[in-house]
């Protein structure tokens, strides 16, 4: 018999069968190797409504959101940064456990979580663009539809927080 969809299949604790290790500040962190579905809930809480705002910034300009629409929603709602920084430590604390205290003891700079987030949506292969976006936009076989940037870019310089694609480094000491 043949699955459409096999949950049995090889999964990321193959490739990280101890989890996904980070370093910040000279210690090691171990994230899990896959997702847990509970570490989005404080992303995609009712209270923070970030869906809401995208919807909001999306209706707001037809569709077609700079950044000054997302500046002006976000204006709209003055406690979004206090919140949504809440439930990005929310977040991490969901996905470090035991180990969360001893990472905010490092004191991680906004630079660290993006950089971190970044890195992390990458290895999980999931990005919350993906989750909001309507099922009619953006994708489109039309023969006039062209896209309006390359397919991949690299803009971030080694030296800079650099996050490789894969984290699995054959010439680490570890």
């Amino acid at each position: 018999m043949s699955f459409v969809i096999d949950l049995d299949a090889e999964r990321r604790e193959v490739q990280y069968p101890d989890g996904i290790p980070v370093q910040l500040g000279g210690e090691q962190f171990i994230f899990p190797a896959e997702l847990p579905a509970e570490a989005l809930d404080p992303i995609l809480s009712d209270e923070l409504d970030l869906v809401g705002l995208l919807g909001e910034v999306l209706e707001s300009s037809d569709g077609d959101a700079g950044v000054k629409d997302v500046v002006n929603a976000i204006f709209r709602r003055p406690t979004l940064p206090r919140m949504f920084l809440a439930a990005i430590r929310e977040t991490y604390a969901i996905l470090l456990g035991d180990q969360h205290e001893d990472f905010l003891a490092q004191r991680p700079f906004i630079g660290d979580y993006i950089r971190l987030t970044t890195g992390l949506t990458r290895v999980y292969g999931v990005e919350l663009g993906k989750l909001f976006r309507s099922a009619d936009s953006s994708e489109n076989d039309s023969p006039t539809s062209s896209p309006t940037s390359p397919a991949t870019t690299e803009s971030t310089p080694d030296g800079s927080g650099f996050v490789p694609d894969s984290l699995d480094s054959s010439d680490s000491d570890g």
